[in-house]
């Protein structure tokens, strides 16, 4: 119904924009942004920013007004988006206006004003959110248009700050932006991905200019898109906003602390159900466990969030009561729980994409979602916990995300593992770096008995093991799976590995148990897997799965290597040999060991038995950009590996 509705506006409005191309008032500044020669880039950037220029006014009463504009050279077909402007606002931000144009290669104009935009909201997983978003499509854009936007909105922020995006995915031929403040103001500007630029300052007013910005490029594996762009924070000082801004992350702690407080107050029901779940007979963390598992489980993600509700959460007996919440819901929920045993916690808010925060980050109010972190008593556990943190002053922290439910107890997600939260307590705040697990912690074990046949069919059955991310990711993606659905995912994986096959059957054992492993066995038959050559079958020892990484041979690397987390992949592959074969030649075994991964296999032939071992350790979340060419060669070990054959003959 939605596309629909957005396909009619668009074409009323489309129809009133063609009417008359000539009618279009196009500024000056569009016009001549326009007639400045086109800048030549490589092949494949789809377009170029002429023009991002930002003016925000901070007015006595705390009220800031924004005047922006933009402007965009399409340079080829797939560069059409950028004929299309999104604004968003809330309930405490207004547009003032927003107005389009485009003037194409021909000369031919036209115009888009507030009335020909539509509005959607940006929510996903909230039940109700007041964040949405105008949009405006212009018309003419082909290759060579130059379009434009400019727009106005209006807030009353509830933390005084706001940021100056510098960088895109295409070039940015210029890029302005100017701070207007009432006297006695300050502002600190605070920039990340860029070397410290001073503004040029006229009373009040301080503007910023940079010229010709690369884009970020898009590579394999690299770092999300916000941990790579240029920007700048730029936070305002008054005695008038004393409690909406601040300095430090002990500052921004300390507000957000404020701004929870009251959320746990308990209730009677919650309280029964505690004593039902973790009864004082139980070890403290079996009852921390059980009360965790609870939360993931049992309250079902849902949001509704509305101004500042998109930061405070619910109070923990409402979100109790009702049975569902969002991120910070949950973790709050969770918290009250914990307070009835005696545990103390701390909500942490995080960003779900690495690198967006990092120990030179300034406090900055940008995390999208909330966790918990779980004070755990000395001597209540025994075993070693891939998810705690060892702080100076509070002693063992338990990193816990009540969102995710497929990841264990004393687990942390691995979009979280080598981030970056912060731990909000009674006293303030502070950024913290948070754990890593082990290789041993996310390990894949894949273990095959097959039999090979004379005319080269490839028969048996493999089984995986997965533990940590892999189980969660697994887990994750056949939660809604038929059984005919999780038998296409298989057969997606052999058909990546293996020509002309069928599955015969499919085993998942554990799927619902997260503490487990998760266990994945199927049979399968391959016809012609063998090649035959004469006399000879050229057998690839490594049947299924592919560990070599992904990289653009044609173009150098800008960014570091990302991955997930560190993690342990091994391989034990028996082939029996059909009847009347021998090995005649082994494929020579495998070693690459770099400071971030090491991998190691062999090829072994014992009686009429081919066997392939490997094991790939990968020892960290991401290969910086010096050591890229020897993540080249690891790879390129990988697959040369992948790839080999051994050569069987006839006796």
């Amino acid at each position: 119904m939605l596309k629909k509705a957005i396909s009619a506006i668009f074409l009323a409005s489309l129809v009133n924009l063609l009417a008359g191309p000539a009618g279009a008032s196009t500024p000056d500044w569009l016009r001549n942004l326009a007639q400045q020669p086109a800048k030549h880039y490589a092949d494949d950037v789809n377009a170029a920013v002429l023009l991002d220029e930002g003016e925000t006014t901070v007015k006595d009463n705390g009220e800031i007004v924004g005047h922006f504009k933009v402007a965009y050279r399409i340079l080829r077909p797939e560069g059409k988006s950028y004929a299309q402007l999104g604004v968003g606002f809330d309930n405490e931000t207004k547009i003032a206006y927003l107005h389009g144009w485009s003037i194409t290669a021909k000369g031919q104009e036209y115009e888009a004003k507030d009335k020909d935009a539509f509005e959607k909201s940006t929510s996903t997983y909230e039940i109700y959110s007041d964040e949405k978003e105008k949009i405006l499509m212009l018309p003419g854009a082909d290759v060579g248009t130059v379009v434009g936007f400019e727009y106005e909105h209006k807030e009353r922020p509830y933390v005084f700050q706001t940021a100056w995006y510098i960088q895109d995915t295409v070039p940015v031929e210029k890029s302005r932006f100017t701070l207007q403040l009432p006297p006695s103001w300050e502002y600190r500007a605070d920039w990340v991905n860029h070397a410290d630029m001073a503004p040029v300052a006229a009373g009040n007013s301080y503007t910023w200019e940079l010229a010709d910005v690369p884009r970020i490029e898009r590579e394999y594996n690299e770092p999300p898109y916000r941990a790579l762009a240029s920007r700048v924070i730029i936070t305002f000082f008054s005695e008038k906003i004393r409690n909406q801004t601040y300095k430090s992350w002990a500052e921004m702690g300390a507000w957000h602390a404020q701004l929870v407080a009251g959320s746990r107050e308990s209730s009677p029901a919650l309280q029964q159900k505690v004593q039902e779940l973790a009864p004082a007979s139980l070890p403290l963390l079996e009852r921390i466990k059980v009360l965790a598992r609870f939360a993931q489980r049992d309250i079902r993600y849902a949001a509704i969030e509305i101004g500042i509700g998109g930061w405070r959460p619910h109070p923990a007996a409402e979100t109790f009561a009702h049975r569902y919440g969002d991120c910070k819901d949950k973790a709050t929920m969770l918290a009250t729980m914990l307070g009835e045993i005696g545990v103390k916690s701390y909500l942490m808010p995080v960003h779900t994409q690495r690198g967006i925060y990092t120990e030179k980050s300034p406090p900055y109010i940008g995390f999208n979602h909330a966790i918990l972190v779980i004070q755990l008593p000395d001597g209540s556990f025994k075993n070693p916990l891939p998810a705690l943190y060892e702080h100076p002053k509070l002693g063992h922290l338990l990193i816990f995300d009540p969102t995710n439910e497929w990841v264990p107890f004393g687990q942390i997600p691995f979009y979280e593992q080598d981030n970056y939260g912060l731990l909000v307590t009674e006293h303030g705040g502070e950024l913290l770096h948070l754990p890593v697990s082990s290789p041993e912690s996310n390990e894949l074990r894949r273990s095959a008995k097959l039999k090979l046949l004379p005319d080269g069919t490839l028969q048996g059955e493999i089984e995986e093991v997965r533990s940590g991310y892999h189980a969660m990711l697994e887990r994750e993606y056949l939660q809604n799976e038929t059984q005919k659905d999780r038998k296409k995912t298989i057969e997606h994986f052999l058909g990546t590995a293996i020509g002309n096959f069928q599955v015969d059957s499919f085993d998942l054992v554990n799927a619902d148990d997260i503490d487990k492993d998760l266990i994945l066995r199927f049979k399968f038959t391959a016809d012609h897997y063998a090649k035959a050559a004469g006399p000879l079958l050229l057998v690839r020892p490594r049947v299924v799965g592919e560990n070599a990484g992904y990289f653009d041979a044609t173009k150098p690397r800008h960014y570091p290597y990302d991955f997930p987390a560190p993690s342990l992949d091994s391989d034990t592959v028996e082939i029996a040999l059909p009847d009347g074969f021998k090995v005649d030649e082994l494929p020579d075994p495998a070693k690459a060991s770099f400071s971030f991964g090491q991998y190691t296999s062999k090829t072994e032939a014992a009686g009429n038995m081919l066997k392939y071992t490997r094991e790939y350790k990968r020892t960290t979340t991401q290969v910086p950009l010096d050591r890229i060419e020897q993540l080249r060669r690891l790879f390129s070990e990988i697959l040369t590996d992948e790839k080999n054959m051994a050569v069987l003959k006839k006796n």
